[in-house]
């Protein structure tokens, strides 16, 4: 392909990669406000005053949704194909995060509210990771 070529469908490339993009940037802040909407610290404000724990199972978290999320902007049929797979991965790692709060017994709570890391913020944050890691095989094919 010549650089004329590659030229050529550079607009319609950019506007294909700007719309996936969008999509998925937009899901992976849509699937963090849900997750904290379902975690009864309002994280947001630890993490501007620095709370390491929820920072670290927050980061997990962020990676977990993020992975799949990307996985379907590589390989989605569209943006509908994109968004229908979005709202899947958020919901897994929705669910990754509710089995995960629920077998901890508020043991993150506990390490938020003291603001020490302990075993449940380091364990949240590597299953999380690890959910979003499966997720995104799993949606990549």
């Amino acid at each position: 392909m010549t650089a004329a070529e590659i030229l050529a469908h550079f607009p319609a490339t950019l506007l294909s990669f700007l719309v996936a993009f969008s999509l998925g940037a937009a899901f992976w802040v849509a699937g963090l406000v849900i997750v904290s909407l379902v975690t009864p610290q309002k994280e947001l404000e630890l993490l501007r005053a620095g709370n390491l724990p929820c920072a670290l199972a927050f980061g997990g978290k962020a990676v977990g949704m993020v992975l799949p999320i990307a996985a379907v902007a590589r390989s989605a049929a569209g943006p509908l194909d994109q968004v229908i797979w979005c709202i899947v991965a958020i919901a897994v790692q929705l669910l990754a995060h509710l089995v995960l709060t629920t077998l901890l017994a508020g043991r993150l709570k506990q390490e938020i509210e003291e603001d020490k890391v302990g075993g449940a913020a380091v364990f949240i944050a590597f299953m999380q990771v690890g959910a979003g890691i499966l997720n995104n095989a799993v949606m990549s094919g």
